[in-house]
């Protein structure tokens, strides 16, 4: 079983899940917004993806 991390409103997030209980993936979901990083796990996702790839630009263009 893996975590999944995101916001669970996303749309991507919503079809990210759907898909993987349709192929009967184990997973668990981790709910950023509600539950909060701390800052290992932000250290340990930037060490192994440009910090770039962890922000959702769409989301953010729309709250401003």
């Amino acid at each position: 079983m893996f975590t999944l991390y995101g916001i669970k409103n996303c749309s991507t997030v919503k079809k990210a899940r759907d898909w993987l209980t349709q192929h009967d993936i184990a997973y668990q979901f981790y709910d950023v917004r509600a539950d909060g990083l701390t800052l290992e796990q932000l250290q340990d996702f930037t060490a192994r993806v440009d910090w770039q790839c962890l922000l959702n630009r769409s989301s953010i263009a729309k709250a401003v």
